[in-house]
């Protein structure tokens, strides 16, 4: 029982292969999403900034992007080696951890995502005309 876990959906027993894929297929959900967000921050920014002080030319942090396009998927990898080492100890716990990681990662990940538009907001509005 220790080499796998139980599947709540479907009532089966999942394997170590199983529940990679599981993240795995999650994986473009995921990276969709945080794309759309992505897209609509940089933009989002980009507009209040230049309404702030049209004469600023930023640019597009192309290289932070893609860094945090990177970190960000290194952190959903290491959803899955949480739950594969917690089946180590307790197989049924670990699973119904890994789901939450999975929830509460999205979460995290999106708020994250939009970050630098929360900040541009805060600066648009402390340097209103």
């Amino acid at each position: 029982m220790h080499s796998s876990a139980v599947n709540h959906d479907i009532g089966e027993v999942m394997t170590s292969g199983q529940v990679i894929r599981w993240w795995e297929v999650r994986r473009v959900v995921y990276n969709a999403v945080l794309l759309v967000i992505g897209v609509a921050t940089v933009f989002g920014t980009l507009w209040l900034i230049d309404k702030v002080n049209p004469d600023s030319d930023i640019g597009t942090p192309m290289l932070g992007i893609l860094l945090y396009a990177f970190m960000a998927n290194l952190c959903y990898t290491m959803g899955w080696i949480i739950e594969l080492l917690g089946r180590q100890r307790d197989p049924v716990a670990a699973r119904l951890l890994g789901q939450r990681i999975f929830r509460v990662g999205m979460v995290f990940s999106c708020l994250m995502t939009s970050l630098p538009f929360w900040f541009a907001c805060a600066y648009f509005v402390g340097h209103k005309s």
